[in-house]
Formats: C-alpha cells, sequence, structure tokens
C-alpha cells in the first residue's frame, strides 16, 4: 500500500497526497481507446495522471517547495469470453521505473460469485479500495496503513460478489503477504487472510467489483456501511522478533443529493475507524532489504488505533467549466501505549480545501492546505496545489 511507515513518521509522504495506492481503473475510469475482436471479445487502453504543487515538502532538500508529475498509470483491459476477462495496469515508479500495478485473471460467470487471480487489491477499507483517483480528497489518508506488495495490492486469489440487487458486496482472499523477505518475519511462510463486506442501503454503489468511491458526485444516493479484516501469522518484526498481523476497520459513507438532480447540490459525509495489532512487536522498517521503500510489501506496520472524517458539498452553481466542492478532512493515529513512548503518542493531521470538479474522477482540480502534527514534533503546515486526468 506503500510507504505507511513514512507516511506516519514524516510530514512528506503523507502531505505528497498523490499516493500511489488505486483501483484497477480500466473499470471504474472511461477507457480512452477500446479495439472490439469479435463477440465478447475486446482490448481497453487509458491513462491516468496525477500532479501536484506542494509549499513544503520534507522529502526535498532545505525542505523546499515541490512540483512534481507524482502518479502515471497505464490502464489495459481485455476479454477473451464472455465470462473471461483479464486487467493489466502499469504505474511509473519515482525512481523512473515501471512497475505492474495490476495483473488479473478474472472469472466473472455470476454476479454473486466471481474468482480473480493474480496481483489485485486486497479486501480492506473504504480509502484503499477508492484508489488515489476516486477518493474526495487529493491526499491519501494516512491512518490507512493495510500492507500491501505494491500500492495496496498483493499477489493472490480472491472470490467477490454482488447480491441482494447489488445492495450487499462481499470478497474475500488469500495472498502471498506481509515481511516476505529474507531477514523479515515471514520469509515464506504464512499467507494474508483478508476479507470485506459491505451493505448499501440506499442505491448501490455505481462502482466495478468490489471498488469503491468516496463520492460519486450525485450519481448516486449512498448509505454504505463496510466491514474489513486481515491476518497473518508472523506477519510483523524481523525473523528472531515476531509477531502475528491482526487489524480491522469499520468505515461508512453518506452521500445525499439535495434538489433538483441536474442542478442540486451533493453532501458528502466520511467516516472510518482503525486496529491495528503487532502482538507488541516492532515491525521492521519500511522497505527493509529492498531497493527502495517503495517496493516490497516489506515493514512499516504500526500498532494503534485510528480513525478519520471527513465532509464535502458540491455546489450546485457552475463556475466557467466546473463546480466547486469544498471539503475538510482530520485524521488521527494513536500509538499503542508504552511501544512508542510514554502514555499514548499519536500523529494527526487536518485538511480544509476545495475540489474544482469538470469531469469527475476524470478531470479534477483540488487545492488544499493541510496542518500535520507527527508524533513528537512540531506541526507542519503545507498548501497543496493537485490536477487529476483520466482518459
Amino acid at each position: 500500500m506503500t510507504d505507511r511507515k513514512k507516511r506516519l513518521l514524516r510530514c512528506g509522504s503523507i502531505l505528497s497526497a498523490c499516493a500511489v495506492i488505486g483501483v484497477a481503473a480500466t473499470q471504474q475510469a472511461r477507457a480512452g481507446a477500446t479495439v472490439n475482436f469479435g463477440k465478447d471479445q475486446f482490448f481497453t487502453l487509458g491513462l491516468g495522471v496525477k500532479a501536484q504543487y506542494l509549499s513544503h515538502d520534507t522529502t526535498m532538500p532545505k525542505n523546499g517547495d515541490a512540483a512534481s508529475a507524482d502518479d502515471l498509470r497505464i490502464y489495459m483491459g481485455a476479454q477473451f469470453h464472455k465470462y473471461v476477462k483479464s486487467t493489466l495496469n502499469l504505474e511509473r515508479l519515482r525512481d523512473g521505473n515501471w512497475n505492474v500495478l495490476d495483473g488479473i485473471l478474472q472469472v466473472e460467470r455470476w454476479k454473486a460469485f466471481n474468482i480473480w487471480g493474480g496481483r489485485m487489491l486486497t479486501p480492506s477499507d473504504r480509502s484503499n479500495l477508492d484508489g488515489p483517483y476516486f477518493l474526495s480528497t487529493f491526499a491519501f489518508p494516512m491512518v490507512a496503513q493495510y500492507p500491501g506488495a505494491w500500492s495496496g495490492r498483493d499477489d493472490g486469489i480472491a472470490v467477490w460478489g454482488k447480491l441482494l440487487k447489488d445492495h450487499f458486496r462481499y470478497v474475500a482472499g488469500v495472498y502471498r503477504g506481509h515481511n516476505w523477505v529474507r531477514g523479515g518475519s515471514n520469509y515464506g511462510e504464512h499467507p494474508l487472510f483478508a476479507a470485506r463486506m459491505e451493505y448499501n442501503f440506499l442505491d448501490p454503489e455505481p462502482s466495478a467489483a468490489y471498488y469503491t468511491a468516496s463520492t460519486y458526485y450525485g450519481k448516486a444516493d449512498i448509505l454504505a456501511i463496510g466491514l474489513a479484516g486481515q491476518y497473518e501469522t508472523d506477519g510483523v518484526g524481523t525473523a528472531e522478533q515476531k509477531g502475528d498481523y491482526k487489524a480491522w476497520n469499520i468505515d461508512g459513507l453518506f452521500e445525499k443529493r439535495i434538489g433538483k438532480e441536474a442542478r442540486g447540490g451533493v453532501y458528502t459525509l466520511e467516516g472510518a475507524y482503525y486496529q491495528y495489532y503487532t502482538g507488541g512487536v516492532k515491525d521492521i522498517a519500511a522497505g527493509y532489504g529492498q531497493r527502495s521503500a517503495d517496493y516490497g510489501n516489506v515493514g512499516g506496520i504500526n500498532d494503534g488505533t485510528a480513525f478519520l472524517a471527513s465532509t464535502a458539498y458540491l455546489i450546485p452553481y457552475r463556475l466557467g467549466w466546473g463546480r466547486i466542492q469544498p471539503l475538510v478532512r482530520y485524521q488521527e493515529f494513536r500509538f499503542r501505549k508504552d511501544m512508542y513512548g510514554p502514555g499514548h503518542p499519536k500523529t494527526t493531521q487536518f485538511d480544509a480545501g476545495a475540489n474544482y470538479v469538470m469531469d469527475g474522477h476524470n478531470l479534477r482540480f483540488t487545492f488544499d492546505y493541510a496542518r500535520y502534527k507527527p508524533q513528537g514534533a512540531r506541526a507542519i503546515g503545507a498548501f497543496l496545489l493537485g490536477m487529476q486526468f483520466q482518459y
């Protein structure tokens, strides 16, 4: 899922909010191009870009300004048979290399039961299943620290389905797991088990498979509650001192169209609560034994409790080519007592800003002010101007 420990302990990685967690956007974003080869056979190709200007970035020399294209993705999908599909998404890394984001063979015979195998998003919280392109905010939340081999993904096999007229969704899978590295706590021994279930009390969420979004800009009235959990024996620590990894969270999204559908506003309220357990063991450093902390499903899990809350309102009136969506968000990660210092040390972040929405999640600009206070250090403020584009 990215470098979680750096997100918690370093301001730059948190405020550099184009975070690399995402969804198989060939299914959620508009396909840029489609080539048909016959009945139930086609190939799609798309593109995703996120760029930002950050007024204060501690990852830069002298904590200076930073402007960058933080996320570049190529989306590819294919269907070979009515019930057999595949997804291959690539992402450009910060070091200039490319990595496989998603590589999935999808057998989808029934709506209620489908089988996926390969590299995919693991069952987890709404934010992770949103990915960076389908959040209501520009920044990926620091409190979401589910492990992943890359951008919230892991290699494994999963089953998922939709029931009760698409109001109930579930996904469960077995994956390679965390700290699969020589010297780590779980060098090839124990898999990661993960599952999520979600119920929509109003309209079903208009997102593909088990993926989610944190705003649909008025396409549906949403009241969704999700529950997710993960477990891995010896999932954290070193080969000499290891602990079992356990985590669970509950999250909710309420979104309501106000007034006439075509011209009304849209109110959004989102919240999530997390519990992470490491068995009293400190995890190894993120990216231990890897070329970079960006590579590999290694380290960075913290023992503690966390939550987030955010609200937004899509103003009904157009301003030029788009609409304004003001938003605020608060996050807090409270570390387990005695493991990271006396009492219950915590890291917090507050965001306030607005999106300029031109074409939903496919074309959006964001202005945001973030105040980040890491554990045991002074608070840091930064302004962010971001843009995302998908085709």
